[in-house]
């Protein structure tokens, strides 16, 4: 595999719609990935994706190892990654189906490896007082307003999972300045980071919060109608992105 930019696809994003035209199963240090490296093309570029959850999406948000994922990557030659995450909207006037490239994010997980540091060897202090690369951040935006799309920035509220959040949870999140809630940027954020590969976020609002959907439908329903558009105008975002990525090799 010869692509520099790499894609951990979560939850919702259809691999159909990626021309799939290699797979190659790998093993790290740390164990095995959530799936096959799978070169892929979008656009007419080539790149290499991971399926967070696995081809099945069935491994949990807690139990996924992140750091066999970004070990992955790292060691396939990948020096710029970008996470494709579902969230819920927070923040008045973001809506499902709109779109976020977050700027900052408040870790409230707990029990998961954070670290590829393990005993006897040295202790990493990263800085990530910007948790998501700003040039890629950048690039992502230019990528959305080169297609129509709009987007929020914000900060991403990271939770346990797999259980959604109750209405008293994101009142707290909210308070605390999230503008979207989600399970999965951490530690990718940190572990992207301390392998010192660029790595920023572009997700998808499917339901509002627990608690904020004006319209009192489920959250589940809310789901079964945002995913695919969600998820539609993700991938219009992703073409028009790895061509930048690719031609200013950000």
């Amino acid at each position: 595999m010869t692509a520099t930019v790499g894609l951990i696809v979560g939850s919702g994003l259809a691999f159909s719609r990626l021309e799939i035209a290699s797979e190659q199963s790998v093993s790290t240090r740390y164990g095995e990935p959530s799936s096959p490296l799978l070169g892929a093309r979008i656009g007419g570029h080539e790149v290499v994706c991971i399926a967070r959850h696995g081809r099945d999406g069935r491994i949990p948000p807690h139990a996924v190892n992140y750091r066999a994922n970004l070990s992955a990557l790292r060691d396939a030659g990948i020096t710029t990654c970008v996470g494709i995450n579902v969230v819920g909207a927070i923040a008045l006037g973001f809506e499902p189906g709109g779109l976020a490239v977050p700027e900052q994010l408040i870790d409230y997980t707990w029990g998961r490896e954070g670290t590829f540091a393990g005993p006897g060897e040295p202790v990493v202090h990263i800085d990530l007082t910007e948790p998501f690369d700003a040039a890629l951040r950048s690039r992502l935006e230019a990528a959305a307003a080169a297609r129509g799309l709009e987007f929020r920035r914000g900060t991403y509220g990271v939770t346990q999972g797999p259980r959604l959040e109750t209405a008293a949870e994101i009142d707290r999140l909210e308070r605390d300045g999230c503008t979207m809630v989600g399970m999965t940027a951490m530690p990718e954020a940190a572990l992207a980071r301390e392998l010192e590969l660029r790595y920023a976020v572009c997700a998808a609002a499917v339901n509002y919060a627990a608690g904020r959907s004006p319209t009192g439908r489920g959250i589940h329903a809310e789901l079964e109608q945002y995913v695919t558009l969600g998820m539609s105008r993700i991938f219009d975002l992703l073409e028009a992105a790895v061509a930048l990525l690719e031609d200013r090799k950000v």
